[in-house]
């Protein structure tokens, strides 16, 4: 979605431009639409030069103009000569500016909250909405489950958030009604700057771990990436951070500005007592001040309690009451995906979850022991969420914490996997605890015929993304329909194929 008409009939360049432009004054041209893409440049659009990791915009500033592009904006002085340039500090900062200002600046219209953390950002996000949902407010979401915005669900974007989509999507929930949005920011998406444009009126930050470092280059990259959400944060709005996280609370010595926060162990506003857990469900006692209420969920494990309180104590800020919280926390009994249970009549646990790192891994594994009476078996594939660098790593976490790994791929089997699999092998001190099973339903289908009474098996790396076709149609499943699937019978784990 790189264009974006008005049908209002644009807005002046120089209007968007007045803070950023350097040197020359901008052209009085009126913009109707933008594109990043000179390959997607339309004549009168405005072609945003930008520099990526793998490619520099500024290339393509002369294909653009010849395509018709009504301005370039750049950040250096280009030798085109038919068009007018318009040398910024900064083109990715006016990209979302422009972008926002072509569909009405819709961020100014909505209290947009803003959810990035190394885990549990998009749980946080879909229970933060639970919240508002029980509240009675109209509230749209955008995440990597995919689009809410207001009135009706959409599938995910299939890839990272852009300044278009992003500023579309808010002016559709304007469209909608609704009075909040609820935004899931990665550290990719944060190191472009795609919030550029729009003032956050709160941010939530689950905790820092690390997490893509084959893309950020360090752990210190990874956490300045996280960091710069509070660039976008409005002056008067709030920030919430994990007490319990030591990086979170290096960043609350440094806020000047309205702070609230939770933690189950550490000194906190908003806090959680669990009462009891079980493989199938938790309860806890979430305390705000002398106002607590007790809480039952069907998703289990350490992590969620966080990621409930992350939710809880947001909510809070925006003036809903503890009762009406735990309504909305325990709305949410399923998030696929997400420590997601398996269920077709079977003797044993089975969970689902995405984790695809060393630290999501434990807190997830941490979750199934506690609750597991037999052995915890454990199927991993690396996703290609999944860092590189951090295989070997994943395999000293299932080599610790799980009695039997399979190690598997993502999906069906690419070339050059086999690689991926000796990598997280690796990290096993006894490798008698690894089986490699390269096919990735095969690999479901043995840890499900070893399983017995008492067990757990958790299918981890790539949680609820598509990846295996089941059908003569191609049509795709997630680990959830395959592990269901082989313990109905409707699907054969050594050929791949439905079962009539």
């Amino acid at each position: 979605m790189n264009q974006l008409p008005l049908a209002s009939g644009g807005v002046p360049l120089r209007q968007v431009l007045a803070r950023d432009i350097r040197g020359v004054r901008p052209p009085d041209i009126r913009a109707t639409s933008c594109t990043c893409n000179w390959r997607q440049v339309h004549r009168g659009d405005i072609y945003v030069a930008i520099t990526g990791s793998e490619d520099d915009g500024h290339t393509g500033a002369a294909a653009a103009a010849s395509r018709g592009a009504a301005a370039i904006i750049c950040e250096r002085q280009l030798p085109v000569f038919n068009v007018p340039q318009c040398v910024v500090e900064d083109s990715r900062v006016v990209y979302g500016e422009l972008c926002h200002a072509l569909v009405g600046k819709p961020a100014e219209q909505l209290k947009v909250i803003g959810v990035t953390g190394t885990h549990g950002k998009t749980t946080v996000a879909r229970l933060l909405t639970a919240i508002f949902h029980a509240a009675g407010r109209l509230v749209g979401t955008l995440d990597s489950y995919g689009y809410w915005d207001g009135f009706e669900d959409h599938p995910p974007l299939g890839g990272s958030l852009s300044p278009p989509v992003l500023a579309r999507s808010l002016a559709e929930m304007v469209v909608a009604g609704a009075s909040h949005a609820v935004v899931e920011f990665s550290s990719r998406e944060l190191a472009q700057q795609v919030p550029a444009g729009i003032s956050l009126d709160g941010v939530c930050l689950t905790q820092f771990g690390s997490h893509h470092l084959d893309w950020h280059g360090s752990t210190a990259n990874y956490h300045n990436a996280k960091r710069r959400i509070l660039n976008y944060l409005h002056p008067d709005g709030v920030a919430i951070l994990n007490a319990d996280d030591p990086v979170s609370m290096k960043i609350l010595d440094e806020l000047a500005r309205p702070v609230l926060t939770y933690g189950l162990h550490g000194a906190s506003e908003i806090t959680a007592q669990i009462v009891e857990q079980y493989i199938n469900e938790q309860t806890f006692v979430l305390s705000a001040g002398d106002d607590s209420v007790g809480v039952r969920t069907e998703i289990v494990g350490d992590h969620h309690v966080y990621n409930c309180l992350a939710a809880a104590t947001t909510a809070l800020a925006y003036g809903i009451e503890l009762t009406t919280i735990a309504r909305g926390l325990e709305a949410v009994d399923r998030l696929p995906g997400r420590m997601e249970r398996v269920m077709c009549g079977q003797d044993f646990a089975v969970l689902v979850d995405a984790a695809c790192s060393p630290e999501g891994l434990r807190y997830c594994l941490r979750a199934a022991r506690k609750s597991t009476t037999g052995r915890l078996i454990c199927v991993f594939g690396a996703s290609d969420d999944c860092d590189s660098v951090a295989l070997p790593a994943i395999g000293r976490v299932l080599g610790a914490m799980a009695d039997v790994s399979v190690i598997t791929n993502a999906g069906p089997m690419p070339e050059g996997h086999h690689r991926t699999c000796m990598e997280l092998r690796s990290g096993f001190a006894d490798l008698r605890k690894a089986r490699i099973i390269l096919d990735r339903v095969k690999a479901i289908g043995w840890a499900l015929g070893e399983a017995r009474t008492g067990d757990t098996v958790v299918i981890a790396g790539t949680g609820e993304q598509p990846h295996t076709p089941l059908d003569p149609n191609g049509a795709q499943a997630n680990d959830s329909d395959i592990a269901r699937g082989i313990m109905n019978g409707t699907v054969a784990p050594s050929s791949l194929r439905l079962v009539a």
